[in-house]
């Protein structure tokens, strides 16, 4: 994906998540995530830690937290959702184009930002439409070896992604196809995106057995 058409794929995304925050009551920003100990709230906030730390900083957090980069992002995510959803909505649409992001993962931001939509929307039973191509851009990065601390390598391994809802493959090995948007839960873990997919599902289930999904 180009710099110009990132940019624009993270301000759609941050802005229409944005207004989805602002429009739920406080039971449904109350209401369990697909993300393991994170409310609707908590996905929020973890959406503008990009905003509120620098590089230096955060690795000194993940050093305090035994080099553990999921812990690391959770202590901190936390933290930023003690502030009222109307502070973290506002941070999101002045941040909307920033295009801070990881060593050598521009597209991180955007493959965070279109799963963590999907974790808010799926158990409130709404529907969050991502244009094919920016979830298409999300595969990329999450089965294109620079995904650190988002997918575990092995969890990928051996398996080839077809999307049924537009052209698109990632990947080499046994074949799960599906949507698009189900193939990049499916790969970052959300196990209830597998009810969407066919093929060798049930090589990615074992593979899932016992383990929450990936906090990132």
């Amino acid at each position: 994906m180009k710099a110009a058409d990132l940019s624009v794929a993270l301000a759609d995304e941050r802005i229409a998540l944005a207004d989805l925050f602002d429009s739920l009551t406080p039971e449904q920003l109350g209401t369990w995530s697909l993300c393991a100990r994170w409310t609707v709230h908590d996905v929020a906030a973890h959406l503008t830690t990009l905003f509120n730390i620098s590089m230096a900083s955060m690795v000194v957090r993940i050093a305090k937290n035994r080099f553990s980069f999921s812990k690391a992002v959770e202590q901190l995510s936390k933290e930023l959702a003690e502030r009222p959803i109307t502070q973290i909505t506002a941070q999101l649409r002045a941040h909307a184009s920033d295009h801070k992001h990881p060593p050598t993962a521009p597209l991180a931001p955007l493959a965070d930002i279109i799963v963590h939509g999907q974790d808010v929307c799926w158990p409130l039973g709404m529907t969050h439409h991502v244009p094919f191509e920016r979830v298409a851009a999300a595969l990329d990065f999450v089965t294109g070896g620079r995904s650190v601390g988002f997918v575990p390598a092995s969890r990928l391994r051996g398996l080839r992604f077809q999307a049924t809802d537009g052209d698109g493959v990632w990947g080499t090995g046994q074949l799960i196809h599906g949507p698009a948007v189900s193939l990049l839960m499916g790969a970052m873990g959300r196990r209830v995106a597998l009810a969407d997919l066919g093929g060798a599902v049930d090589v990615l289930s074992e593979r899932l057995d016992g383990k929450v999904p990936r906090i990132s």
